[in-house]
Parts: C-alpha cells; sequence; structure tokens
C-alpha cells in the first residue's frame, strides 16, 4: 500500500481510502450483519488502508468503531456533520444550531469507541449555506479542535448540485478548513482546473470521492451517459469514436476495465492525495486497492479524456 501526506495536517494515509457510505456502506444496504461489516473494516485495516471515512447519516459509525476497536491508533478517523437538522432536505436552510455540532460530535465519539474524531467534515454543503456554516458552525468545531475532541476540519460538497463547484472554490481560500472532500472522476474532471491548483497552493488536504459510479464500471452505462452529454452539449461529439467510445482506453494494454482506468486517472491527478472507495465484498475492495495503486495511464489517455469530458459540469459519473 502506497502512503501520502494528507495536506498540511501532517497526518500520514494511505491512498486508499475505505469510505463507509456510497451505496455499499459497507454491505449493510445489501443485508451484511454490523459484524460482517466490522470484519470488513478490520480487512481492510489488515491491507493496509489506514484512512476510514463515515459519517452519522451512513449508518456505519458503530460498524466502523467496532471494526477499530483495538486497531484505532493506527487508522485516520473521518466523520460528518449535516449543516441542516436531521429530516430537512439537502437543499434547506433549516440549518442546525452550533451546539448541535458538539451534540453530533459526542455522539459520533461514542458509536466509532474514540476519544476524537481525526477529521470533522460539513456534509454536503450547498453554495446558499457556505456564509452560515463558515461563521456559526466553523467556529464551534475550532472549540472542539480546541478541546482536543476533534483534529482538522473538512468540508464536502455537493457534487453535481453545485455545477459551477462554488463551495469548494471558497472554501480552498478559507483558511479555516484543513481537508476538502470534493467529488472528481474522469467523466467531470471540472475540479482539475477550477480546484486543485489553489489546493495544492494552500496545501489543503484533499480526498476524492466519485472516482468510481455505476457508469464509470460499465460501458453500456457509460455510453448512455455520454449521449446525453452530447445532447446537452458538455461533450462535442467529434471528439469520439461513437462506435467505441472507450476503446482507446480498454484496448492496447492501457487498463483492464473501466474500473481500473477511473481509478487510477484520480490517483493519479497532482493535488489528489487520497481516493475513495467503498464496498460490501472483500474481494471488490482488493480489487479495488489495485487498480488505485496502479501506474499512472499514459499521458496521451489522460489528455484524451481532458479533451472530451473538459467542459462537463452536471455529471457525477451515476448512471442516466
Amino acid at each position: 500500500m502506497e502512503t501520502t501526506t494528507l495536506g498540511r495536517t501532517g497526518l500520514q494515509v494511505s491512498v486508499v481510502a475505505l469510505g463507509a457510505g456510497g451505496h455499499s456502506r459497507l454491505g449493510l444496504r445489501t443485508g451484511a450483519t454490523e459484524a460482517q461489516a466490522a470484519d470488513l473494516v478490520r480487512a481492510a485495516v489488515d491491507r493496509g488502508i489506514t484512512i476510514v471515512d463515515t459519517a452519522p447519516v451512513y449508518g456505519t459509525e458503530s460498524a466502523v468503531g467496532a471494526g477499530l476497536a483495538r486497531l484505532r491508533d493506527g487508522v485516520v478517523v473521518s466523520s460528518k456533520i449535516r449543516p441542516t437538522v436531521p429530516g430537512s432536505s439537502y437543499e434547506s436552510s433549516d440549518f442546525i444550531a452550533p451546539a448541535m455540532v458538539r451534540d453530533s460530535v459526542e455522539a459520533s465519539l461514542k458509536a466509532l469507541r474514540t476519544d476524537r474524531l481525526d477529521i470533522l467534515h460539513l456534509h454536503g454543503v450547498r453554495p446558499h449555506q457556505y456564509e452560515y456554516c463558515l461563521n456559526h458552525l466553523a467556529p464551534e468545531m475550532l472549540r472542539l479542535r480546541d478541546e482536543g475532541k476533534i483534529r482538522f476540519l473538512g468540508i464536502t460538497e455537493g457534487f453535481g448540485v453545485d455545477t459551477e463547484r462554488e463551495v469548494m472554490r471558497r472554501a480552498v481560500h478559507d483558511s479555516v478548513w484543513d481537508v476538502l472532500m470534493m467529488g472528481y472522476n474522469f467523466v467531470n474532471p471540472s475540479a482539475a482546473e477550477l480546484i486543485l491548483p489553489a489546493a495544492r497552493s494552500n496545501r489543503l488536504g484533499v480526498m476524492c470521492m466519485y472516482a468510481v459510479r455505476g457508469a464509470l464500471a460499465h460501458s453500456d452505462s457509460l455510453n448512455i451517459l455520454v449521449d446525453r452529454l452530447i445532447e446537452q452539449g458538455e461533450i462535442d461529439p467529434e471528439q469520439l469514436d461513437r462506435k467505441a467510445p472507450f476503446g482507446f482506453l480498454l484496448g492496447g494494454g492501457v487498463a483492464h476495465s473501466l474500473t481500473e482506468a477511473a481509478y487510477r486517472f484520480c490517483r493519479h491527478t497532482p493535488g489528489i492525495e487520497v481516493v475513495m472507495t467503498g464496498t460490501g465484498n472483500l474481494t471488490h475492495l482488493e480489487q479495488n486497492i489495485k487498480s488505485i495503486c496502479g501506474k499512472p495511464l499514459p499521458a496521451s489517455v489522460v489528455q484524451r479524456l481532458g479533451d472530451i469530458f473538459r467542459h462537463v459540469r452536471t455529471a457525477t459519473g451515476d448512471p442516466v
């Protein structure tokens, strides 16, 4: 397993992060027991993963806590809190009070069986919520940091909703944040232009989510997504061979699968330290680790992907 430094935090972490959310939620969404999910967390650590991301809304904090019960000191734990009250829409302006940040952290610490969160992110922040987060919630997070209950402050975006990446474009210049968790993949690489140069300059840690979604794992669904992006004017059809649009990725020994290519694309993008992967299956996890730790894609392939998708703003990589 390769390791890296997560920006100015100085945290030494694996380049692969185990995500306890997403479509699988450590297998809990597909029938796994909490004990099985905890076993998967332990197996991930056995394979060199030293950063695990969860959130109260995922329902996986207790499984992560059980899995790390005797491994905690060797693993960076990342969790989150939504800026809006439980039960409200992610898009609402029904904000939590600052005191609720403390309540949420205390509950997370209990579920995770730990005395500190290494990273606490504000979760899925929308542009109209950013000022409240910065002026009202971040100060409470800083107080918790000073008390030793959290170590670093992070923020995650509403990828695909905030199409101009306004939250990340602002956060990258506000010194309160130590870590950014952002959406990035070869279908929507806009962060490489809009966010990552400033993130590198300001030494922010960057965690990549959405590296592989359903459409990026299967040719048929990716082709459907590409057709939609052509219809929306975000892709120039002249840039693609419509009969075999991704033959240049899967032919000539470049990559064995779209999934492998997608992970390698993200892993070797300058400014991204950590690539997140979520699963409920150990074999799948091992495959993803191997892909993320693979060599960079050829420069000509990266350039061609950039030429095709450079104007995409609305897609996340999820199937249409």
